[in-house]
């Protein structure tokens, strides 16, 4: 995932992996915060979760984009919030919608 954050930036030395991969850690952890499951963050395979984290980290990133980009995350990050399949206990959206 770093590697391919640094490429979408542009970026081709280590000088800000420390700050890319403490921004990869806080979207995973933002992300649990609505429910998802730890085995979606810590696989990063799933192509919706790795979206919404590159989306998190370029929303830090791309000083010149960082709106589009903050808001593009937060439509992502509330559409995995509805998807049960990405919950550890699938009634979490449930409730929040009112649907339970």
């Amino acid at each position: 995932m770093l590697e391919d954050i640094k490429k979408a930036q542009g970026i081709n030395h280590d000088e800000f992996d420390d700050t890319i991969k403490n921004l990869i850690a806080a979207a995973k952890k933002d992300l649990k915060a609505v429910g998802i499951a730890d085995s979606f963050l810590d696989k990063e395979v799933d192509p919706l979760v790795r979206q919404a984290i590159n989306t998190y980290v370029l929303s830090n990133l791309d000083v010149g984009n960082s709106e589009m980009y903050a808001n593009s995350y937060l439509s992502q990050k509330d559409a995995l919030r509805h998807y049960n399949e990405y919950h550890s206990n699938p009634e979490i959206s449930e409730v929040e919608d009112g649907v339970h």
